[in-house]
């Protein structure tokens, strides 16, 4: 009897403290102040690269855990930068993407699968109002012996799903968009 209750001590101890472990490895925390995210299209017949700056959010990821793992993250319209603060402004605009009704865009992932080049997320990107259904193919580096990592992905999307701006032929509709998303526990 005193075998049987040390063995299940012992087994409740070995579970909570797993749990711990697990929890303590896949919240991330994402270091605003250094993340990146830039985007290029053409336009006017060249190409235009720009970027967003301070992402917020939760990240939950665990590559041993994709089942419980999960992203939850916005970057602020106001944040953009294109190298020209009249095209910034001219961006952040009704016709574009209304930042003063629309402040953010949103990405929340559904499920997040491991790929031949690494994972990929896929779940709903959010902006000027509307969704869409996104993949962002993803990397996760993360050095022996730190307590964090980057997340680095890249995916392209159409602006005319979201309706930002106009659809013609002087500016592209396919916008690229690269994701540099550094990390802590």
């Amino acid at each position: 009897m005193k075998k049987s209750a040390l063995i299940l001590s012992a087994a409740f101890v070995m579970l909570f403290a797993s749990a711990y472990t697990i929890q303590a490895i896949i919240n991330w925390k994402i270091l605003s102040e250094k993340a990146q995210v830039k985007f290029k299209m053409q336009a006017h017949g060249q190409e235009l690269i720009g970027s967003f700056t301070g992402a917020k959010g939760e990240i939950k990821f665990d590559g041993a855990d994709l089942a419980n793992s999960s992203f939850n993250c916005s970057i602020d319209i106001s944040t953009i930068n294109t190298g020209m603060e009249q095209r910034n402004g001219h961006l952040q605009g009704k016709g574009w993407f209304d930042a003063a009704q629309f402040p953010t865009i949103n990405f929340t992932s559904s499920k997040i699968e491991k790929t031949a080049e690494g994972y990929a997320a896929s779940g709903k990107l959010s902006m000027k109002g509307a969704s869409a259904d996104q993949v962002i193919p993803f990397s996760f580096e993360a050095p022996a012996g730190t307590d964090g990592g980057t997340f680095k992905g890249s995916f392209t999307m159409k602006r005319s799903a979201f309706g930002v701006g106009k659809t013609d032929g002087d500016i592209s509709d396919e916008v690229t968009i690269m994701l540099e998303i550094p990390v802590s526990q």
